[in-house]
């Protein structure tokens, strides 16, 4: 199947294409607070429908809805004679909340095309890659008539708070999402316009760590013979984590898994831009002075133990001699295979248990396992050959990502190859204020979409 007149509908179109985005954008829907997030799963709906993808939402107990579309090829078999295969494509339509305000050049909710770039919430992480995949199927079903595969959009609504509801409502609906191989939410270029291909993500555990001393906050005379949760908090953290980045949780490391020899080969050929990340972040140096290949390594394959944050007795302005009742942590472990986020939170109640710390409360707020595809799944292959046409340089492939999210619902629980690619950059400041992506990369992401549907379907 010739893609130029594919191809050329994605550019006329373009226009038409960016308007639906600004639609998708201008409607708020942000999982941490709930606004907005029915209204635009709704709107989803109708977007599918006028393109020609018959779409629904599917409830979600305790969580917004999954809006599913599927349209199926209208070919009984491929020029090989096989069944035609399945194509799904995860998203998501919630987005991070827009704080801080004051620093946006535009309002979040009200896109905007600057510089050949549109702005405004959710354009990069998620909405931008869901028109991208959207316009990729209408160009076939206008330049051509048919698509060359079936395709399955899966778009969530609360992957921005850890897709809490997910695992069962996958679990009840596994027949409905099967497919041959799928396309993640996220990707785009790197700093040298280089496609970028993701394998894989990170697991996580996030909880919560609550200590807890008098019944209320008191005078900080009190002191020398009131408990001060804030530093029973402090001694309990500095137990976990030591200055050289390793962590402490006994057991934390045993199944962790050495990278392949293939791995480590993709590792060599990512070009981390440190100094573009250094001089953004105001950093001299990463953590241990790490460069190279050696940072890429520490970065994607080593599991981590972060505080997000801490809160307790008074912080606002001026001063207030207070002595806090409670003080809670918010701390994120980064996973990597074969870790389990259950039998880390297992492992973390031990270990504060032996050090003394039982009285802390641990409630655990999000579980993600990792999962990833092997580099010589034949659907990766198809993917990189793809981008390569497209873009017409070297695919970089990245065994994980450093992130997380619920991949492995699809590639460990549904047995799909999973890969990532998309519409963004590495400075589209995702969950950030000016969030964007350049209208270049939407037009590459969109023919890749095509080109990858184009070649399973031979």
């Amino acid at each position: 199947m010739s893609l130029d007149k594919v191809n050329k509908f994605i550019e006329d179109e373009l226009d038409r294409f960016l308007q639906q985005l600004s639609r998708l954008v201008r409607q708020p829907s942000v999982a941490a607070t709930g606004e907005g997030v029915k209204e635009c799963a709704e709107l989803l709906v109708e977007i599918m429908k006028e393109n020609g993808i018959p779409a629904r939402t599917l409830p979600v107990e305790g969580g917004p809805p999954v809006v599913y579309g599927e349209l199926r090829t209208q070919s009984g078999s491929t020029p090989l004679g096989r069944e035609p295969p399945t194509l799904i494509f995860y998203d998501h339509y919630d987005v991070q909340p827009p704080d801080p305000l004051d620093e946006w050049e535009s309002p979040p909710f009200e896109p905007q095309i600057r510089d050949d770039k549109i702005y405004g919430r959710g354009t990069s992480d998620n909405k931008g890659n869901i028109i991208s995949r959207i316009h990729a199927v209408q160009a076939f079903l206008s330049a051509i008539g048919d698509i060359p595969v079936n395709v399955k959009f899966f778009v969530e609504g609360e992957e921005e708070i850890g897709s809490p509801h997910l695992p069962p409502f996958i679990n009840k609906h596994k027949s409905l999402f099967k497919a041959n191989c799928g396309i993640w939410e996220f990707g785009g270029v790197d700093h040298e316009g280089r496609p970028n291909i993701w394998l894989g993500l990170k697991g996580m555990l996030y909880v919560e760590l609550w200590a807890r001393g008098a019944a209320t906050d008191t005078h900080s005379a009190r002191a020398p013979i009131i408990p001060n949760a804030a530093w029973r908090l402090v001694w309990a953290l500095n137990t976990l984590k030591n200055q050289d980045e390793r962590v402490l949780i006994e057991g934390f490391y045993d199944d962790v898994l050495e990278p392949t020899k293939k791995e480590l080969e993709l590792i060599e050929k990512i070009h981390y831009p440190e100094e573009i990340v250094k001089k953004d972040l105001g950093l001299k140096s990463f953590l241990k002075n790490l460069t190279g290949p050696e940072l890429v390594k520490t970065l994607l394959l080593e599991p981590t133990c972060t505080i997000c944050g801490i809160q307790s007795g008074y912080t606002g302005e001026g001063s207030k001699t207070v002595l806090p009742s409670t003080a809670m942590a918010k701390v994120d472990f980064r996973l990597v295979a074969n870790q389990r986020p259950k039998d880390i939170l297992e492992k973390l109640r031990n270990h504060l248990d032996k050090h003394g710390f039982n009285d802390i409360e641990i409630i655990a707020r999000s579980f993600l396992e990792p999962a990833k595809t092997p580099v010589e799944d034949d659907f990766v292959q198809l993917v990189i050959r793809a981008a390569e046409e497209v873009y017409q340089k070297e695919a970089i492939v990245y065994p994980t990502s450093a992130g997380s999210g619920p991949l492995y619902l699809f590639r460990n629980v549904l047995g799909i190859p999973m890969v990532s690619v998309g519409v963004g950059y590495p400075l589209s400041k995702a969950h950030a204020p000016n969030e964007h992506i350049r209208i270049k990369d939407y037009v590459l992401g969109t023919k890749l979409i095509a080109r990858i549907m184009s070649d399973l379907g031979k």
